[in-house]
Order: structure tokens, then sequence, then C-alpha cells
């Protein structure tokens, strides 16, 4: 039988965070319920989930239809869209059946690349390996959430048709764009064998998903969010708190200058495996402490001080001020508030 292979490469870095990474989760449970009512997804198609972070990792092979289960998306820290490229061409050479005189090979593959970040790792040696070796071999979509992603890395994957922005992330405008996920599968399913129809896509909402336009130029944003990860004092769990940027004009003297600040909209739980997934290289860009403003909570144990700061340079949820164990460094000290004339410290911000 030849199989219609499906690789899902998800980026489950720190700025997927909270709704977008829950709805990739049940976004992929309605892919599979609604494919496994289809006659012909069920007789060819084969799924594969991988996903990256500063890290890669495959979380199901391909897999038939009938026995597919969802995984759990794990979190990291970074976005290292250069290895996720190596690991799928790997995969394409181990996974892939090729055709022989004995045998028919697999179907014409069909990646859905979904990210709403930009690279931080070097992407032009896998970029430039895929486009000779394998982008004739497969159909890859790419689909950036929000407008923050990379699309001059995008462009250079597949067809400028084949790059897609999902405007607005609501649970609404995801439902929709599931459904057409779930429509081009089924379409592909259906034209196997047929070199032009398998290439055409059904039609996008264009109210949530808008095609790359290469007639503007394409942005690079290198700063969108800012990230710090701690450790929850009783159960040593990690957990990311999300800072948004502001732009404001503050008052120097008789001048007035532009300044960034950034605003706590979220702080998340994530399970130890964040490590795992996260860049090896050590996180060097900063933040100066007199930008923030909010200051999270525990997720795990609820400690109503969720930023305080160990000499080792890490931060840690506390109860209030005492004496309290960090679950870094496993020192014990003194904790207690910073003089209103302290000087602003720099804390280190994850990869994003």
């Amino acid at each position: 039988m030849r199989r219609l292979p499906l690789f899902f490469v998800l980026d489950v870095s720190e700025s997927m965070l909270g709704e977008p990474l829950y709805q990739l989760e049940e976004g992929l449970e309605r892919i599979v319920t609604t494919l496994r009512t289809d006659p012909h997804a069920l007789e060819t198609a084969y799924l594969s989930v991988i996903a990256f972070a500063g890290q890669v990792r495959r979380l199901c092979p391909l897999t038939e239809l009938t026995a597919f289960s969802v995984p759990q998306l794990p979190i990291g820290g970074g976005t290292s869209l250069g290895k996720a490229l190596s690991f799928l061409m790997d995969e394409f050479d181990t996974q892939v059946r090729k055709g022989s005189p004995e045998q028919k090979g697999d179907w014409k593959p069909i990646v859905f690349l979904i990210t709403d970040g930009t690279p931080t790792d070097h992407v032009d040696r896998a970029v430039e390996r895929w486009r000779r070796h394998y982008a004739a071999r497969a159909t890859l979509i790419a689909i950036s959430i929000g407008h923050k992603a990379d699309l001059s890395v995008l462009q250079q994957l597949t067809p400028a048709d084949k790059v897609l922005t999902l405007e607005a992330a609501s649970p609404e405008s995801f439902r929709k764009f599931i459904a057409w996920v779930t429509q081009s599968i089924q379409v592909r399913s259906r034209s196997v064998g047929d070199p032009v129809q398998e290439e055409r896509l059904p039609e996008a909402d264009s109210s949530i998903l808008k095609k790359l336009n290469l007639d503007k130029p394409i942005e690079r944003v290198d700063e969108t969010a800012a990230f710090f990860v701690s450790k929850c004092q009783k159960s040593k769990l990690p957990y990311v708190s999300r800072y948004e940027p502001a732009h404001q004009e503050v008052e120097f003297g008789d001048a007035r200058m532009a300044a960034t600040i950034y605003r706590l909209v979220g702080c998340y739980p994530v399970r130890a495996t964040y490590f795992e997934m996260s860049s090896e290289q050590p996180n060097v860009a900063v933040v100066d402490s007199s930008q923030l403003l909010g200051q999270p909570g525990c997720p795990h144990c609820g400690n109503p001080i969720g930023f305080a700061m160990c000499g080792c340079g890490n931060t840690l949820c506390i109860s209030g001020p005492g004496e309290q164990t960090c679950p870094w460094c496993e020192k014990t000290a003194m904790f207690g508030r910073a003089p209103d004339d302290a000087p602003s410290i720099e804390l280190t911000r994850a990869r994003g």
C-alpha cells in the first residue's frame, strides 16, 4: 500500500505559551477526528509530529491514521528552525519509502510548518539543503501565527502561495484554520498521483489567512516579547513569565526621550521537559529591571511573589520576606524587599 506521509512541524517555543499551544493540541485532535471519517484519508494517511524550540523532538513517527494518538506538546526556549528543517530532512531519508523495482514508494509528502517566531539559530545551510534536495519531493505549507514569524525565511522554503499568515489566533479563527488544514489533507488524499491537482490547495478564508505578498517588503522582527524562566520553590518546576514591549516617552531634564517598557501579560507553568527542549546556547540578552511592569505569582504553588532573585542570578517564587531555599542553586538565604533607592539590575531573558 502506498502511504501519504503528513508531517506536522510545530513551533513550541516560549512565545507559543498559553492559548496558541492549547489550540494546536486541540486542533490536531479535530484534524484526526475528521480525517477518520474520510475513506480516502483512512486508506492512505500516515501522520508524524515534530516539535521544535531550542531543540527538536519527534513526538510521533509516521503512524497510520487509525492508530495515531495526538501527543502532548512540550515547551522550550529558543526557535531553532534550522535544526527543525535538518531533522525533517533526516526523517524523510529514513521514514519516507522510495520507489524500487519491487515496490512503489510513498506518495509525495505534505508538510505543515507552523511557527510564530524568528529563528534563533542559523538556517542558511538547512534552507539550502532543503531547496536542493527536498523541496521538489514534498509540498510544504508554512503558516505564521501572527505577524512575528520571519517570512523572509519561510518564503525560501516553498512557493509564495504556500506561505500563509494566520491573522488572529482567536478561537473562531483558529477553528476555521484547522478546518482548512483538514480540507487540504482531504483534497490531497483524493488527488495523489496527479502532479497538477495535488499541488492545489483549497481556497483559504481571507478574513483569517493571508498569503505572502511579495510586493511588500518583508520586515525582520528581532524583539517581540521578553520571556523569563523561574522555578517554583516548592515543586522545583519551571514557569515562564511573558512581558510584551510598549513604547513611551520619558522626561530627562528638559528633553523627552523614547523608552521601551515591558508589561506582564502572562505567567505559565511548564514541565521539566522545558529544559530538554531549550537551546543549549546560553541566554545572553538582558532587560533592565526598571523596564518591567508587573509582578507574577507562581502558577505552580500560588506563592504571591514569583519573581524573587537569588544571588545565583536566577529567579524563583517565595511566599514573602524571610529565609528561603533557591530551587536552582539549592542554597538558603534571607530574602526581602529591595530599598526604593536600590539600583536596578539586569535580568537575563530567555531566547523566546
